[in-house]
């Protein structure tokens, strides 16, 4: 079954968010942005999570230590700034 094309703001939008998702299990571990995005893998361009990181990435949502990986992927955290944007999209959120 293939899955509807996400744009790719909604690509960012979700792996932003499930790495945030995969902080809370492990915080200490990089994660494979190809592994957080399997389930839409059969619809996302290749390039996407070298642009997706360049693009986290600059808006200072990722940890230092994310980085550019083997084959097209990317593996990386969330900082602060990540975790605080994601917070202050919530409802009921204070921030």
């Amino acid at each position: 079954m293939t899955s509807e094309p996400l744009s790719f703001d909604d690509f960012v939008d979700l792996l932003r968010e499930r790495i945030r998702d995969a902080d809370a299990i492990d915080d200490s571990e990089l994660h494979s942005f190809k592994t957080l995005m399997a389930d839409v893998a059969d619809t996302t361009p290749v390039q996407w999570y070298w642009e997706a990181f360049e693009e986290l990435q600059a808006q200072g949502h990722l940890h230092d230590a994310s980085s550019l990986g083997n084959g097209g992927d990317a593996i990386g955290r969330l900082s602060a700034d990540g975790r605080l944007y994601l917070r202050s999209g919530e409802p009921d959120s204070d921030v």
